[in-house]
């Protein structure tokens, strides 16, 4: 049988959910697919699930292995796949519909595009559905109808799960997931869609994402590997001529990076944060984002530093204050 579609399923403790992902893909229509479940060193009962299904279901492969992150347990999927295009699942989340797959790979196939594409839906802790797609929004691009675009007229960087790419693309153009904990997925996302230069949008619901809370996302580590993405991302853009995505990025240092950053300022990693929030905006080209229409104040800085600074300032207070308490006491002043 020839492998269509390769679906590819990081697992990392993730009980809960496993058995809806797992469900929503092995019912798919399109019968000629592979599901690739990298169990990522899961510390709870999901490699037992994932057993469990593959001895009902062999097109499940289970790759079991050490712990060391969700992007490595992805590349070690696309090199494990051997599917005409592959999708990305994440173990929490599950396909709307049973026709995703099939209607992907049959627009892409008959369109002769290397990606396609559908809106992504969320449901919330609630139980609710958001089926209001905020990308696209934040793209600048509304998909009222199936069809071809552009990247250059895209240029966005998340969302890549609602999308199947050609493996054969993927490898020929070295395009792997960086071994970061958080926003690996962007950099991989931009340089698929660089690669193949345009990709087809359908009408169809082809993802849906679970809102799981979570404080880790915002700990040093992921702080960390949030930056280093993210400055992947600016060089790519100023690289290759995406002005809009470049754009994109500094609103992201603005936003997401100062909101993760001043959470762990005062913890051990902050040296190594602020290092890398300087480098981000160092690679920042307001000069070049204003020539192309994309303005950002000058001098461009992140509201994080506005927050350093401040708090700067309340330490020394609190510094020089504790030293005239203690020469007061010596001098029997106060």
């Amino acid at each position: 049988m020839s492998i269509k579609v390769s679906v590819i399923i990081p697992v990392y403790n993730v009980e809960k959910y496993l058995r809806e992902c797992l469900e929503s893909v092995v019912s798919q229509t399109l019968e000629d697919i592979e599901i690739i479940a990298v169990n990522d060193g899961s510390p709870d009962n999901s490699l037992s699930i994932l057993k469990e299904y593959s001895a009902k279901d062999s097109r499940i492969v289970i790759i079991d292995k050490q712990n060391e992150g969700v992007g490595k347990a992805r590349n070690d999927g696309i090199n494990a796949a051997s599917g005409e295009f592959l999708a990305f699942m994440d173990s929490d989340d599950f396909y709307p519909s049973a026709d995703v797959l099939k209607t992907l790979y049959d627009t892409a196939i008959k369109n002769s595009v290397k990606i396609c594409g559908g809106p992504k839906i969320k449901l919330n802790t609630d139980g609710t559905l958001d089926k209001t797609d905020l990308s696209f929004e934040e793209a600048g691009i509304i998909f009222s109808a199936s069809g071809l675009t552009n990247y250059s007229d895209y240029q966005y960087d998340y969302g890549y799960t609602q999308f199947i790419f050609e493996r054969k693309m993927l490898v020929e153009n070295g395009i792997y997931f960086p071994p970061y904990r958080r926003f690996q997925d962007p950099p991989f996302f931009v340089r698929a869609m660089a690669a193949a230069g345009k990709f087809y949008m359908t009408e169809c619901e082809s993802y849906c994402y679970r809102m799981v809370p979570s404080e880790a996302k915002y700990s040093v580590k992921n702080t960390v590997d949030f930056l280093r993405g993210l400055i992947d991302n600016i060089e790519f853009s100023k690289q290759n001529d995406l002005a809009k995505l470049h754009y994109l990025c500094a609103k992201r240092l603005d936003r997401e990076g100062s909101f993760m950053a001043t959470r762990n300022l005062f913890d051990s990693g902050a040296k190594q944060i602020i290092s890398l929030l300087i480098k981000a905006v160092a690679s920042i080209d307001t000069r070049w984002l204003k020539e192309r229409g994309y303005e950002l104040p000058e001098p461009f800085v992140p509201e994080v530093f506005d927050y350093v600074i401040s708090a700067a300032g309340k330490y020394e207070k609190l510094r020089q204050n504790k030293i005239l308490r203690i020469a007061g006491k010596l001098t029997g002043k106060k």
